[in-house]
């Protein structure tokens, strides 16, 4: 920890608090008045201010990654798209209940809304079309997702492509909620958001409904989910959880008033407990080496992982190559990075579901008596493993083409 900082009694009008992703120059607040105002952080004067349908209290609210639109939601469980023109184009009227998760993938195309009574609903954002209309039906539906209620979603990074047809995009999402626990689920949608003439194995040709553990999944005939790790994370409600930029671990926060930090693999390396009163929200910064962390105790502490800071540091310089190389991750082939670690790969194989990971990673999978696939949750044909060397060659000549031939791929995060 390095740093505390208190605030007032704003904090507890103003449920959150979010950046435009791209250019940073915006910041958007929601409040229980019903009111969205976006700021000019260069000089903190009030650029816009938007009203929740009907005046209802906004409980959440996020940009798009793209920067093209803001949603927010209310306790009606209606959710409001705003566009370019900061005017609403899109009505979402798919839960009962107050929504107080909202999240995007990120590359802007599809939203998930999760509510009090714990379901989930996944949409395609389709925001091109500025025509105001309302959604009823979602593109898929988690129902009991979290028992009584979920609190927060973030979305991996990382997208990957199903290698038996090249056209079904599978996206990452982590959830958390009053039932102690997070969740991360894989996201199954065709790319072109357009039932598919042939057969793919992740989403099904007609809407069709399965069991998850205690969750009930509808999916349709262009989007598909699976719940693939339940990870008990603190003692009582998880009040939020958000992915680094690495997408290499998850921080959580809790009405336990604790933080703790999770590998990809669901253990956790850290628990932060300096609060108070419960964690509302958290934080990376760019290079994963500062957390920031809100509580109802009207501080906000900002952590560094790396021991390296100081009150007077430069907290957004990277402190390794490693972090420098991943954090421009569009500079990075996405057939580079394993999907179970979210790492580049040293020693890539190939498994019987086509995908290929980290050695060392999916024999950790198997060890740990899984059967089926990290990437489908489907059972897998064998555990037979072949390396990939035409991966593991383009990887070598990609990394001595950056000068990264000779970096290590752990760096330490933890001596705090």
């Amino acid at each position: 920890m390095i740093k505390i900082l208190f605030g007032q009694s704003l904090l507890f009008l103003v449920f959150r608090l979010r950046t435009h992703s791209y250019l940073g120059a915006v910041l958007a607040s929601g409040s229980v008045d019903g009111t969205i105002v976006l700021w000019d952080v260069n000089d903190g004067s009030k650029m816009n201010v938007l009203s929740q349908e009907n005046g209802e209290a906004v409980r959440q609210c996020a940009f798009s990654p793209d920067g093209s639109t803001i949603i927010s939601s209310d306790d009606t469980g209606t959710v409001c798209v705003w566009g370019q023109n900061k005017n609403i184009i899109r009505l979402i009227r798919c839960h009962e209940e107050s929504v107080h998760a909202l999240s995007f993938s990120p590359d802007s195309n599809i939203l998930l809304t999760g509510c009090t009574l714990g379901n989930l609903r996944l949409h395609y954002a389709d925001v091109a079309n500025e025509t105001l209309s309302t959604i009823t039906d979602p593109s898929c539906s988690i129902d009991s997702a979290h028992d009584l209620g979920v609190l927060s979603a973030d979305f991996c990074k990382f997208i990957h492509i199903d290698p038996s047809d090249n056209k079904t995009s599978i996206y990452t999402v982590a959830t958390c909620g009053t039932d102690h626990l997070i969740k991360i689920w894989r996201i199954f949608c065709l790319i072109d958001a357009v039932p598919s003439s042939s057969k793919t194995r992740l989403v099904p040709s007609a809407p069709q409904e399965h069991e998850c553990g205690n969750s009930v999944i509808l999916s349709t005939e262009t989007m598909n989910a699976e719940c693939v790790m339940v990870i008990p994370a603190h003692g009582s409600s998880v009040n939020c959880v958000k992915y680094n930029r690495l997408g290499t671990m998850l921080v959580s926060g809790g009405l336990d008033k604790t933080l703790k930090l999770w590998d990809i693999q669901g253990n956790c390396l850290k628990t932060l407990a300096e609060h108070s009163r419960y964690v509302n929200t958290v934080s990376w910064n760019s290079d994963s080496t500062i957390i920031a962390s809100g509580s109802n105790d009207r501080t906000v502490i900002i952590w560094d992982l790396t021991g390296k800071h100081s009150l007077d540091a430069n907290m957004v310089e990277a402190s390794s190559a490693l972090f420098n190389l991943a954090s421009n991750h569009v500079d990075i082939p996405l057939e580079f990075i394993c999907p179970i670690t979210h790492e580049l790969m040293r020693q890539p194989v190939v498994a019987s579901d086509g995908f290929s990971y980290e050695k060392s990673a999916i024999i950790e999978w198997f060890d740990r008596g899984n059967s089926t696939s990290p990437m489908t949750n489907i059972e897998l044909e064998s555990k037979d493993l072949s390396e990939n060397d035409s991966l593991k060659d383009k990887i070598e000549e990609y990394l001595k083409s950056m000068d990264f031939g000779n970096f290590s791929v752990g760096p330490d995060l933890l001596n705090l």
